[in-house]
């Protein structure tokens, strides 16, 4: 809840302190000048500014305010140049109140600083009571502990959600963009429904906001998905992550993995233990075991080169036979790859043909589309000449060749788009495997030929030496098993790792399964129906004539705005109706909300809402609407320049609402009293 009780503004010039000082009231409160250019508008706007929702007026700042808060004042033909200036506005959210300070013009302050006195205004400079500094406007402003927007939403009980943003995250549904459905300025507020809401980088905001203010379930609903939609991505991101760190690092060691999910999903024990690497078709165990077998054979034999040498020269015709197929595999596999490659370049040329060629087709059926809402023979395959059925291709007719048409061309292209792009995404996966297979026979033949020196040194060396090869490839093969070792010590830390993410995948598919499966409650669709009847009760007591039938008009259930047979009703309002209708939907947002138990503050404000010349008598229906209106405050700036408006006001009931008059000139001098 929100009470505005009292807004006094200071304005210090080279002569003297000028000032505006006044009191609101529940209910109706009429802000009436003779002129539209008293400052009835400036007083409004110090509202707003206090509030931090300058961004409904159009821009942050000071710079939102009129001249009298930067400049000078004009008192008759005197014009008295502005020192400094400022506002305190006086807020109750039903309990408790405070004083807001924020400065307009001032040497040393910002106007980013926010001062809040915990007292009334009256009582502000009474020793004891607690006053704090925050800033607004500023990155964090509405989550920061002293941000000031992050405590005005504490002080007015409300609790804002958390709602999808332009650029994918979630970001907090900010005041300014609620009060925007509540508080109507007069230049750019009329224009349509929320008009003036400011853009914050929130997705779909006006319809973020009717949520929030109607309090429909589907805000909930919509704030799940919106969670489960970034679990989905984080898990997906963190699971293929995971998988292609463990292929680089099996396929480093020349291994091959079998059984790993390449996409998340519910893992049994089962499926863990099925989750195997192998080396040269045998498991990874296994293998070390067999290296361990062969290291411990080689601990065995002679270390001098006399007592080994038959064996050397054996193993050394061995290793270089094996160099020599190893050799023609690491060719061969490097034709595939640049074969892959130029496979790859073919689609990819290919593919920007068919893209091309959609295109064209799609616009050429756009034209015959167009061509046939125009009513022309062309257009419907037929010769204006003639009358005789012409084909949409320069390809010569043949009575035995069936030609197709635009259509038929659009679905052949895009079949052909769809397995270029499958063979394409093929031919990539060969390429990646092809390019893992190289890296390995290249790191294979590194070993074999540094073995094969070894043995060729061995060969040539003093009998009496101690044999080069031996120790070479003990050395090779404890490097081997150790790098083994921690290849299956990670693969079981990643299993751990799985294990997680699929507990994870599995809590993400049951929450799915858990959201309702109608978009609306039975809640949501009856507020939804309170909001029509109400708009078009109210369309109908202020004199709204652009439709004759009213019951046309329907409360979208995508925007919450309203609609006639699915377009948006402005297009069918005159400007006083359009005027009429935002009368009828930002009073049926209170309403609704007051029924249904919404989250609307209470408060309203219009700065001039009778545009357009609207007759008098519609503007007595509104007031006398307002006034019947229960748990409200309205805050309305009317200038009274014909007689019409003057007894419209007149003769409303003295004590239902508040009249205050703005003089000439809203800014007086101030007393000593008023300082």
């Amino acid at each position: 809840m929100l009470r505005i009780n009292r807004l006094k503004i200071q304005i210090n010039t080279t002569n003297g302190l000028y000032g505006y000082d006044e009191l609101f009231t529940d209910g109706l409160n009429i802000l009436a000048s003779e002129d539209n250019t008293s400052g009835k508008s400036s007083v409004i706007a110090a509202i707003y500014y206090c509030l931090g929702f300058e961004e409904i007026i159009g821009g942050k700042g000071e710079k939102v305010l009129t001249a009298v808060y930067k400049t000078a004042i004009e008192e008759g033909e005197e014009v008295w140049p502005v020192l400094e200036s400022g506002a305190y506005l006086e807020i109750n959210n039903g309990k408790e109140t405070i004083t807001i300070y924020r400065s307009a013009t001032m040497e040393g302050r910002s106007n980013k600083l926010v001062t809040v006195y915990h007292s009334e205004m009256n009582n502000i400079k009474i020793p004891g009571v607690l006053i704090e500094d925050m800033y607004v406007h500023m990155p964090n402003s509405a989550i920061n502990v002293k941000g000031f927007h992050t405590f005005l939403e504490g002080f007015l009980h409300i609790e804002l959600p958390l709602v999808p943003a332009a650029d994918d995250g979630t970001r907090k549904l900010y005041l300014q963009l609620i009060f925007s459905a509540m508080f109507i300025e007069q230049k750019n507020g009329w224009s349509n429904i929320m008009s003036g809401m400011p853009f914050l980088g929130i997705r779909e905001s006006k319809k973020r906001v009717l949520e929030f203010l109607l309090r429909l379930d589907t805000l909930e609903n919509e704030k799940k998905k919106d969670s489960l939609r970034t679990r989905d991505s984080s898990i997906k991101f963190q699971w293929d992550s995971l998988i292609k760190e463990l292929n680089i690092l099996v396929y480093r060691e020349g291994c091959i993995p079998y059984g790993l999910p390449l996409s998340p999903q519910i893992l049994s024990e089962e499926d863990l233990s099925n989750l195997i690497i192998e080396k040269e078709d045998v498991e990874i165990k296994e293998y070390i075991e067999e290296l361990q077998v062969e290291y411990n054979h080689l601990t065995l034999l002679k270390p001098r080169v006399v007592d080994n040498f038959d064996d050397i020269q054996v193993e050394l015709n061995a290793t270089e036979n094996s160099i020599e197929d190893f050799e023609r595999e690491l060719y061969k596999n490097r034709g595939l790859f640049h074969s892959e490659s130029i496979s790859i370049d073919k689609i990819t040329n290919n593919l920007e043909i068919i893209e091309t060629d959609i295109r064209n087709n799609k616009d050429a059926a756009r034209l015959r589309t167009l061509g046939s809402e125009l009513d022309l023979a062309t257009s419907k395959d037929t010769c204006p000449v003639c009358s005789q059925p012409i084909q949409d291709t320069l390809i010569p007719h043949s009575g035995h060749m069936q030609v197709m048409s635009i259509d038929e061309n659009i679905r052949h292209l895009n079949a052909q788009k769809e397995m270029l792009e499958f063979a394409q995404s093929s031919h990539r996966r060969n390429m990646e495997k092809i390019q893992v297979r190289i890296k390995q026979l290249e790191n294979s033949l590194l070993t074999l030929r540094s073995m094969a020196k070894s043995l060729r040194n061995d060969l040539y060396s003093i009998n009496e030496n101690i044999s080069e090869s031996i120790i070479h490839k003990k050395l090779q093969l404890d490097a081997e098993m150790n790098s083994l070792y921690q290849l299956v010590e990670y693969i079981n830390t990643k299993k751990h790792k799985l294990r997680e993410l699929s507990d994870d995948w599995k809590e993400y598919l049951k929450d799915k399964a858990d959201l309702p499966k109608k978009k609306f409650s039975d809640s949501d669709e009856e507020k939804i129906k309170t909001l029509r009847n109400h708009f078009i009760r109210n369309l109908t007591q202020f004199g709204y004539k652009s439709i004759p039938n009213l019951n046309q008009i329907d409360i979208s259930m995508d925007s919450y705005l309203p609609v006639i047979e699915g377009f948006d009703m402005k297009f069918d309002s005159s400007a006083s109706d359009n005027i009429r209708a935002i009368w009828s939907f930002v009073l049926s947002l209170l309403e609704t909300s007051n029924e249904k138990s919404g989250n609307h503050p209470g408060t309203l404000i219009f700065d001039e809402p009778a545009q357009h010349s609207i007759v008098s008598s519609d503007v007595e229906k509104f007031f006398n609407h307002i006034i019947k209106l229960k748990n409200s405050q309205v805050i309305i700036g009317m200038t009274i320049r014909d007689s019409d408006t003057r007894q419209t006001i007149n003769e409303l009931p003295s004590d239902s609402f508040n009249l205050i008059k703005v003089p000439y000139k809203a800014f007086k001098k101030f007393s000593a009293d008023n300082e």
